[in-house]
């Protein structure tokens, strides 16, 4: 093969590593994909120092490595989150930019993202989520001393009772977010 095929190739190997590594992170694969990843690398190894390459194939290839570093470290961190209890980080929608090129409100995003079914039995997630709420505050310049995680938890066995009998559901999600400076604290129902 030549190197734009070999690039090609690297790039839909790429495109599948993500999707495979989406999946593991959703459930639905009980491991991560190693093998594909260790193709990909092999690829990205290959063409480290290969130097008969036009710049333009040299500027593809290099974008494709900067990706893959992205991907690798998005990965490592989500890896890092599972395996310390916590659901992976969501993120808010990109933020829609205004005519100067301004995005309007770009500290939004989502702090922590909780899923508790059994609130008796989900004391550690409880305090992941307490801790992700005091650094919000903290963060957005409020004093968070004043609440303790006693009752704080309280607050969350009632409230997963309340809602778990309102929409008739297995399972309530709360999500700490950042909205316009402010630390928001919502629940919903889950499935």
């Amino acid at each position: 093969m030549d190197v734009d095929q070999e690039l090609t190739s690297l790039e839909d190997g790429l495109r599948r590593l993500k999707i495979e590594y989406e999946i593991f992170f959703n459930g639905g694969s009980p491991r991560m994909p190693f093998d594909l990843r260790w193709r990909v690398e092999t690829l990205i190894k290959k063409y480290n120092d290969f130097g008969k390459m036009t710049f333009a194939q040299r500027f593809r290839y290099n974008t494709l490595v900067s990706k893959f570093h992205s991907y690798s470290d998005l990965w490592r961190r989500m890896i890092k989150s599972k395996e310390e209890g916590r659901p992976a980080f969501a993120t808010l929608p990109a933020p829609e930019v205004d005519r100067l090129g301004q995005t309007p409100n770009s500290g939004d995003r989502v702090i922590c993202q909780l899923i508790c079914s059994d609130p008796e039995a989900e004391t550690e997630k409880f305090k992941n989520l307490f801790k992700s709420l005091i650094e919000a505050k903290r963060e957005c310049g409020e004093k968070p001393e004043t609440v303790q995680f006693q009752s704080f938890q309280k607050y969350l066995v009632e409230k997963t009772s309340k809602l778990k009998d309102q929409f008739k559901c297995d399972s309530v999600c709360y999500i700490v977010s950042i909205e316009s400076g402010k630390v928001r604290f919502t629940a919903k129902g889950g499935a």
